[in-house]
């Protein structure tokens, strides 16, 4: 009996055995369709979907040039006034913002220095005329004996250069006595012109040398605005047909201006050229120190525009991603760009009329990479006439 459940039990475990094997055997030939699925599913998860892409169709369009230079209200004349001789100021008598009228007394030095200097030259200036006075009595009384026969030729030419020695020098200190006093004239600092003080450049109780500014001073009247002009907009701004100025803190004024100052050569540090517009129209409320624009209207042209988001810069070289319309491809073409426009800017080089170029995701393109264009391109008349994005 025992015999018998022993051979079933092994006879049992056979066929299981037996049975399994078979499964694994048949395993591969049923996995096969399925894992040649896996297989061509991941590979075309490797490949990218065309990457969808804003663009516009690029034409020529009317554009108005115009060059904007921010700046800074300036006077016609400005005036940096200076002591002509060194020494302590003794008092300032005027601030800044304050109006000045010609001859005003605008600083003085203290004349400690100078009044011992004035009185030594003046005791020199009696010394030399107390001598020359001296030397004429010499002169008269050889003369008198030249006559009487008591003196020589000789001895009375003499006595006549000492004389006129001796006057020379008492002129020569006479003039030392006037520049003495002269640095006692200038001691005192006046104005020339009326104006406005814009600036102090020394306060009282300060040494100064001689020539060094104390007082800047603004003339009354032009008025002009100050700006840097680009080394590319120097040719420009002679073409201007308008000039307009817009004060920043006088808001909906309009003034008219003109190009009165262009430098000659650039800035060594900012290599820009310094230029001057005189407005016309400055009234009171345009004060010195405002910031302001200048709007140059330099006439209108055709041009390709795009918007700033289809440019994209690498290795100091600007590029526009065109499109291929039979491929659907892009690739990268370099443009020279121009100017700036309200609504992008111009292309002088690199783009035709007709051609489509990406206007968004520029910098996530690379080049021959398929792509989807959202939208139809629009036809060459409609791009010239709106160049919108699509």
């Amino acid at each position: 009996m025992t015999y018998r459940y022993t051979l079933l039990t092994a006879l049992l475990l056979a066929a299981v055995v037996f049975s399994g094997c078979e499964k694994r055997e048949d395993a591969p030939a049923t996995a096969g369709p399925g894992a040649s699925s896996d297989a061509v599913g991941s590979k075309e998860n490797r490949s990218e979907p065309p990457r969808p892409v804003r663009f516009i169709q690029v034409g020529m369009r009317s554009v108005g040039d115009v060059l904007i230079l921010p700046g800074e209200i300036r006077p016609r004349f400005e005036q940096r006034y200076a002591f002509r001789v060194s020494g302590k100021i003794a008092r300032r008598l005027v601030d800044v913002g304050q109006e000045v009228k010609a001859d005003q007394v605008l600083a003085t030095l203290d004349s400690q220095d100078v009044l011992p200097a004035i009185n030594a030259q003046a005791a020199q200036v009696e010394v030399a005329r107390s001598e020359y006075k001296l030397q004429q009595s010499e002169l008269k009384w050889q003369k008198e004996l030249r006559e009487k026969g008591f003196s020589s030729v000789a001895a009375l030419e003499r006595q006549t250069a000492a004389t006129e020695a001796a006057q020379s020098r008492l002129q020569a200190a006479q003039l030392e006595l006037a520049n003495a006093k002269n640095s006692l004239n200038f001691q005192t600092l006046s104005a020339d012109n009326a104006g406005v003080v814009v600036g102090v450049d020394a306060e009282a109780g300060s040494v100064v040398a001689a020539g060094q500014s104390v007082v800047r001073i603004a003339q009354l009247g032009e008025k002009e605005i100050a700006v840097n002009v680009p080394e590319r907009s120097v040719t420009l701004i002679r073409k201007a047909t308008e000039i307009a100025v817009v004060v920043d803190a006088i808001p909906g004024k309009i003034y008219t201006a003109r190009l009165r100052e262009l430098a000659p050569a650039a800035d060594s540090a900012s290599r820009t050229y310094s230029a001057r517009f005189a407005i016309a129209n400055a009234d009171e409320a345009v004060k010195f120190g405002m910031s302001a624009t200048v709007r140059l209207e330099l006439g209108s042209g055709q041009a390709i525009v795009v918007p700033n988001s289809a440019l994209y810069t690498r290795d100091d070289t600007t590029r526009v991603w065109l499109v291929d319309r039979a491929k659907t491809t892009v690739s990268a073409v370099d443009v020279k760009i121009g100017e700036s426009t309200s609504d992008g800017v111009t292309i002088v080089a690199g783009l035709k009329p007709g051609d489509l170029v990406v206007t968004a995701g520029a910098n996530l393109l690379v080049p021959g990479q398929k792509v989807r264009l959202l939208g139809a391109p629009a036809g060459p008349a409609e791009s010239a006439k709106s160049n919108g994005q699509l």
